[in-house]
């Protein structure tokens, strides 16, 4: 005779002993007949089995699984093995059986942003958002899948559970070739409210790219300070998928910043290329005493650093 104890445990009841059926639920027993006890543990219990193996059905039952959560079986130096639905687990192998539930996700590559789903179904547009690109802007969209590549709206629904389902390839339509405009701006992804809001009190008019696997903020007009060859000019600034948890690092302007007094600045000699424009990078990093800071800092705390390196080269 076993018991299921209130804490989710299930111990054996021997003949000469004396079982708790005291307290405010009542006491749950397994009876069976059997030569043998099999242990295992689900979760953070310890639980015995009168049978040699166990369904995937009352190993929910037992330990209390929804059925969005998938049940896994621990294993050592190979992958954890996933208890199929209806399926049995067999307890007579020596060792302990260890299973586990969790939430089962699906992830799909947004065009180098991975981004997951607890849900299997979703809209193109859900993918999109969720990876930070703007479903608003004219896009051509490709979904690639084991099965081949075709092109979807973003109002068509994805099965992330179809074998094969790999990412979404997202091309912009207008793209050129490399020219900057001065009027309006490109959205291909979307920034955060804060820093837009203060892009647009600070009068900045900005431009958001995706090349390849790399997104760039492009603030276009961007005031120097005099000394420089130039009287304006466009600063880039690569934004990682994982910003603001990521930070923000260096910054790059078109056309390339020479000093009138015809000094050499220091590390910028590196080359850029963005959708066909050479930027110069300007390798410019916090120091240790001042890390970014995910919970504060932000593009517009950025632009201070890209404002200071700016001023500090013309300085008399």
């Amino acid at each position: 005779m076993l018991q299921w104890l209130a804490s989710g445990d299930i111990e054996e009841v021997r003949p000469d002993e004396n079982a708790l059926i005291s307290g405010p639920a009542p006491a749950r027993f397994i009876v069976s007949k059997t030569d043998r006890l099999f242990r295992f543990k689900l979760e953070d219990h310890s639980l015995v089995w009168p049978r040699g193996k166990i369904s995937e059905e009352i190993l929910r039952k037992l330990g209390n699984v929804e059925a969005s959560s998938t049940l896994y079986v621990r294993r050592k130096d190979v992958p954890d093995e996933v208890l199929e639905t209806g399926s049995d687990l067999s307890l007579a192998e020596l060792g302990v059986e260890q299973v586990y539930a969790s939430k089962q996700t699906w992830k799909i590559n947004v065009q180098g942003v991975v981004v997951e789903f607890s849900e299997p179904e979703i809209t193109v547009r859900q993918a999109m958002q969720e990876a930070g690109f703007d479903p608003e802007q004219n896009w051509i969209i490709v979904l690639k899948t084991a099965s081949g590549r075709r092109n979807v709206s973003t109002d068509d629904r994805i099965d992330l559970r179809e074998p094969g389902i790999e990412k979404l390839r997202l091309t912009p339509r207008d793209v050129n070739n490399g020219e900057l405009a001065r009027e309006g701006g490109k959205r291909e992804f979307q920034l955060l409210k804060s820093d837009e809001d203060g892009l647009t009190r600070r009068q900045l008019p900005y431009d958001t790219l995706v090349d390849g696997a790399r997104r760039w903020l492009l603030l276009k007009g961007y005031k120097l300070p005099a000394g420089y060859n130039v009287a304006e000019t466009t600063v880039a600034i690569e934004i990682p998928s994982s910003y603001p948890s990521a930070e923000l690092d260096m910054f790059y302007c078109f056309p390339a910043l020479n000093l009138t007094s015809g000094r050499i600045i220091e590390q910028t000699q590196v080359v850029q290329d963005i959708r066909g424009i050479k930027f110069q990078r300007w390798s410019r990093h916090r120091g240790p005493t001042a890390p970014w800071r995910p919970m504060r800092d932000s593009i517009l705390t950025h632009l201070t650093l890209i404002d200071t390196s700016l001023v500090r080269e013309v300085e008399p």
